[in-house]
């Protein structure tokens, strides 16, 4: 691909960064529960998610007048459409955090996410039918497309709407469980990730993480599947913090955004876990909330630095 400018190219991976700003939120919103706090940060997050969320749209529309045919290849490539649904995903996550406060305009943004994320799953999916997909573009962000489904329970839960937070959650299990096998023996029997692909490894916590704290609202009770997706996600954790020097010695991607989104959710889902087999330790769940702020925030400065110099992407 022709090395652009990121400010020129804005490229879909950028999207990622509405689902790591909302899942910082959902890591402030637990630590504001766990200490009894007002939920500022969390709606604070919210907000500058959707202003992220609107000045990508509207760098997009401005890219499609400008660069239509770009905007098209973009949308026909194999591994940089699977980065669409992070829009519903986004909408899904701040409508969930912005029910507390804003609990009309939080049900819009959730509900049109979750529909947006099954039209989205519905047509990709029907495009991996239609054979041919090069081995080299299965990558763990084939994940984000169905498997994104399983976030809609963080919204829909809270909301009473039970029945659809089940449908939501069972389907992105159950394609979690098929692609997980896909990816897995891409990964381990083909040729390694490009660089530029490298930070989505981070993806395959996102599944078990979320998986375990959407499976705790739907049970209510620390059940068996709470302790099976949370245990999963504590080892995939532990597999990527093994990778770290790699990880540390590449340049920037947009890609980088992959690491935000399922670092929060595991941070979360360690916090609602430990909450609820009455785990009291609070040093080290305020350390892990400090780790992954610093993350994000390091990501996102990074980014605007990239944008302000207008530096080449791949």
């Amino acid at each position: 691909m022709q090395n652009t400018g990121i400010r020129q190219a804005l490229p879909l991976p950028l999207l990622a960064s509405v689902m790591g700003i909302a899942g910082l939120g959902m890591v402030w919103r637990q630590l504001e529960l766990l200490l009894q706090w007002p939920a500022l940060v969390s709606q604070l997050l919210s907000w500058l998610g959707l202003l992220v969320l609107a000045a990508f749209l509207v760098g997009y529309v401005a890219k499609y007048r400008r660069s239509p045919q770009a905007v098209r290849g973009e949308l026909g490539h194999p591994l940089r459409i699977n980065f669409l649904p992070a829009l519903s995903i986004g909408l899904v996550l701040l409508g969930a955090l912005l029910q507390t406060g804003w609990p009309g305009f939080g049900a819009l943004l959730w509900q049109s996410g979750a529909l947006l994320q099954v039209f989205f799953s519905v047509v990709i999916i029907n495009r991996w039918f239609g054979g041919e997909q090069p081995a080299v573009a299965i990558n763990p962000a084939w994940f984000i497309p169905p498997v994104g489904l399983i976030v809609v329970p963080l919204a829909a839960v809270p909301a009473g709407w039970i029945e659809t937070a089940w449908l939501f959650f069972a389907a992105g299990l159950v394609f979690w469980l098929i692609l997980s096998a896909i990816v897995f023996q891409r990964l381990i029997t083909g040729p390694a990730l490009e660089p530029p692909l490298m930070p989505t490894l981070a993806i395959l916590l996102a599944p078990p993480a979320v998986g375990s704290v959407s499976a705790l609202l739907l049970a209510g009770e620390v059940a068996v599947l709470v302790r099976l997706l949370y245990g999963c996600s504590v080892l995939v954790a532990l597999l990527l913090l093994a990778r770290l020097p790699a990880f540390a010695r590449l340049p920037f991607y947009p890609s980088w955004w992959a690491w935000s989104f399922p670092s929060a959710a595991f941070v979360a889902a360690s916090l609602q876990y430990a909450n609820a087999i009455g785990v009291t330790w609070l040093w080290p769940q305020l350390l892990l909330v400090a780790a992954v702020t610093l993350l994000i925030v390091l990501i996102f400065l990074r980014t605007l630095l990239a944008l302000l110099r207008n530096e080449s992407v791949h």
